[in-house]
């Protein structure tokens, strides 16, 4: 898979947008809105680029939901295969505080990850015994998050967080596939609905 052109792209396009608010004045974002935004969470063995609604239930707190795609390549990671790659679709729904500090805002909160996996491993790879298969997975993600938000203009933000959660696969269809405890780094561009 192209993870990592596809990872260079995502974070150049954000990277571009969020310098070219930087250059307008700074803004004080309006936390009584709803906003859209793209967000690229990278994993240590995927990527995971989503849409997202962030829906403000107060000034300091919002409800956050995903849509998007996990794109995995666990190469040996796993303890169940030597080889697992695959890739699937799913969401999130989550909750966040957020604390003004600066020029942005801290935010803190966890959402939880629903994702449909088809995941081919392989087993002995390269010798006479090599087997393969693939399996389907529905994968519950769990998941601790925070972070910093840039405010831009035009009512937008750049965000940047570190996250920390557990794959569960709660639905098993085939052979038994990795899961574990997980950690993450994202970039997220919001703006103003």
């Amino acid at each position: 898979m192209k993870f990592k052109s596809q990872l260079v792209f995502i974070t150049f396009l954000l990277f571009t947008v969020g310098t070219y608010g930087q250059g307008q004045e700074d803004q004080k974002i309006n936390n009584t809105e709803d906003f859209l935004g793209l967000s690229v969470q990278v994993y240590p063995a995927g990527i995971i680029p989503t849409v997202n609604l962030e829906h403000y239930i107060s000034e300091k707190s919002s409800l956050l939901f995903r849509l998007g795609g996990n794109f995995t390549d666990r190469k040996d990671f796993s303890d169940e295969n030597d080889n697992e790659e695959g890739a699937g679709f799913g969401g999130s729904f989550g909750f966040r505080k957020h604390y003004p500090v600066g020029k942005g805002k801290i935010v803190a909160g966890f959402h939880t990850d629903l994702w449909n996996l088809w995941i081919d491993w392989r087993d002995n790879v390269g010798t006479p015994t090599e087997t393969s298969g693939t399996t389907y997975t529905f994968v519950v993600q769990p998941w601790l998050e925070a972070g910093y938000f840039f405010n831009l203009k035009n009512n937008s933000q750049l965000g940047f967080t570190a996250g920390f959660g557990r794959e569960i696969n709660a639905i098993t269809n085939g052979d038994d596939v990795a899961q574990d405890f997980i950690g993450s780094i994202s970039i997220q561009y919001y703006f103003g609905l």
